[in-house]
């Protein structure tokens, strides 16, 4: 073949590589925020008065507190979710997801590790009972927890920690019912909060009403300030998963990665939603009536991401109150439940490049697992579905290697004839080609084709959440030893991307070979990098490549036989 085509191939080859490991999380960089990126650390200080004006009236002391008692915890109990909340700051203190497990469990075998090969024998066990749920709130080594409620004003501030009363110590929401969660406190100066959570047993989202009483003698103004917060330093952060915040604000995806924070960062303007993503699962804030607001984002690890929303509260008299209200959202980056809510947060789901591909064929996976009720036979009938649309493209492909291998002894010949010529032999060899109407490069183009559909598949198969602990066959046949219970996850046992190799050998051997002695070698190379690159791919990834190569190796064996 001619040295265009090798390096076709090799260009080809290299692009493969580079999206699977870049392309799938690329985004273009975050602009500039519109306003700078440091905010003051000390709520602002009031401007002193022009001479001869009077004094601003100072906030009227209440009656003395009541002394404090422990603050209790609430419990929230749904269908999906079991929530703690305590009444110190009412924050959230806890929240677990009943249909997700933490991590799947294993009695250990066996494990062998020799660089970026890992060997796991791992005997089953039933997930079902004794597996942690998920867990989505992890605080630091300080205890910062989530929506913590706190106001910063020019002439008074009220910590986040303010002591509340819960209006119930638990709450259970059966099907079909909603629930409500009221904390109500007073802070020293007599400024009067009450954060009402409703919650409803369909739904991971919950919605939180603010009420802010001024019962201080001077007019109050500042922010309401709420905050979210991810410890990404725990046990669930992986290198392979995007962690940090998303943010629309003013209509444009923001984007910061956990550990790439250097200093506060600011966005102004209309704050559609704010979350910090881990990957599988997510926790947003949204402003029901998404006011103009500042939103804050900032890091300082090890210690947790804090998104904080800050809303404008202006002008409140004495006596006056004023009402602020949000959807929060604590569960799986699950395109139907993100759209449900019809706030934009589907966005977040997001599979690189060729998002435009991925979320159809998850969605096409989603509809065969619903009668299939397992994702691995969803993957075998979704990877037959592309390889019929492909059909076509492949089949032109190996017939044009097939009528290459029959000019290789005239392209032998027009090599050694003009060995010393090379723009000679390039145009008689061009002209051979013409002559029988042959395309030296007719091989690769359906590769390069399926390129786009192979990174798609890629994301969708390693970060899409229905894959996270999809099993496909938990245990080798007749055994208790553990092989694709995850396809998430790589295989264990490495048997799937072994065979995946061996098909790519059939292959090879199957394909008409090159008279390129170089082309001939690379592509002798090429199983065992795919082998050895495919061997912590998550097993859903590799089985769709093994299955696509069986199939491969069926129409090339018709094609050679039958149409070539």
């Amino acid at each position: 073949m001619e040295k265009r085509a090798i390096i076709a191939l090799a260009l080809s080859f290299l692009i493969f590589i580079a999206f699977m490991y870049f392309g799938e999380k690329q985004r273009p960089p975050a602009p500039p925020a519109t306003t700078a990126d440091k905010a003051p650390a000390k709520p602002e200080a009031p401007a002193p008065p022009p001479p001869g004006a009077a004094k601003p009236a100072l906030p009227t002391p209440p009656p003395a507190p009541a002394p404090a008692r422990p603050a209790k915890d609430v419990v929230v109990d749904t269908p999906l979710f079991r929530a703690v909340f305590t009444e110190l700051g009412g924050r959230l203190k806890s929240f677990q997801l009943k249909k997700y497990r933490q991590e799947l469990q294993f009695s250990s075998i066996y494990s062998f590790k020799l660089w970026a090969v890992e060997l796991d024998v791992n005997r089953y066990q039933d997930n079902s009972k004794g597996a942690k749920l998920k867990e989505l709130v992890r605080p630091g080594k300080n205890q910062e927890l989530p929506l913590s409620l706190g106001w910063s004003g020019k002439n008074l501030t009220v910590p986040p920690l303010l002591p509340y009363e819960a209006s119930q110590t638990e709450v259970t929401v059966k099907p079909g019912e909603t629930g409500t969660l009221k904390f109500t406190g007073v802070s020293p100066e007599g400024v009067a909060f009450t954060k009402t959570f409703t919650f409803r047993a369909d739904s991971y989202a919950f919605d939180l009403a603010v009420n802010v009483t001024n019962q201080t003698g001077g007019v109050l103004d500042g922010h309401l300030d709420l905050d979210l917060s991810e410890n990404y330093t725990g046990e669930d952060a992986s290198k392979y998963l995007f962690l940090g915040f998303n943010g629309s604000i003013n209509n444009r995806l923001e984007e910061l990665k956990s550990g790439g924070l250097k200093e506060l960062k600011t966005f102004t303007g209309k704050i559609d939603w704010a979350t910090l993503d881990e990957g599988y699962f997510l926790t947003a804030l949204v402003p029901t009536a998404a006011p103009k607001a500042i939103l804050t984002v900032s890091e300082t690890l090890p210690g947790p991401m804090v998104a904080t929303l800050r809303a404008p509260v202006e002008g409140l008299a004495p006596g006056q109150a004023a009402q602020l209200a949000y959807t929060l959202y604590y569960g799986p980056k699950d395109l139907d439940d993100l759209k449900i809510l019809n706030v934009g947060l589907e966005r977040t789901v997001n599979f690189g490049w060729f998002d435009i591909l991925g979320k159809p064929f998850l969605y096409t996976l989603n509809f065969f697992n619903r009668y299939l009720h397992n994702y691995g036979w969803s993957i075998i009938i979704l990877t037959i579905l592309i390889r019929v649309l492909f059909f076509y493209p492949n089949h032109k492909s190996y017939k044009s290697m097939k009528e290459m291998q029959k000019l290789q002894p005239k392209v032998a010949k027009l090599r050694e004839k003009y060995k010393d010529d090379r723009e000679t032999m390039n145009k008689e060899l061009m002209g051979l080609y013409r002559t029988f109407k042959v395309n030296p490069l007719g091989g690769c183009l359906p590769m390069v084709l399926q390129l786009p559909v192979f990174v798609a598949l890629y994301n969708v198969l390693g970060y899409a959440i229905e894959l996270r602990h999809a099993p496909f066959l938990p245990t080798i046949p007749f055994t208790n030893i553990v092989w694709l219970i995850d396809l998430s996850a790589k295989d264990p046992l490495l048997i799937t991307p072994l065979i995946m190799g061996a098909s790519m050998v059939i292959q090879q051997r199957m394909t008409p070979s090159p008279g390129d002695p170089t082309q001939a070698k690379m592509m002798m190379f090429l199983p065992i990098v795919f082998t050895f690159l495919f061997l912590n791919f998550a097993s859903g990834l590799v089985l769709y490549w093994l299955v696509n190569n069986v199939l491969s190796i069926i129409q090339q064996h018709y094609t050679n036989k039958y149409l070539a």
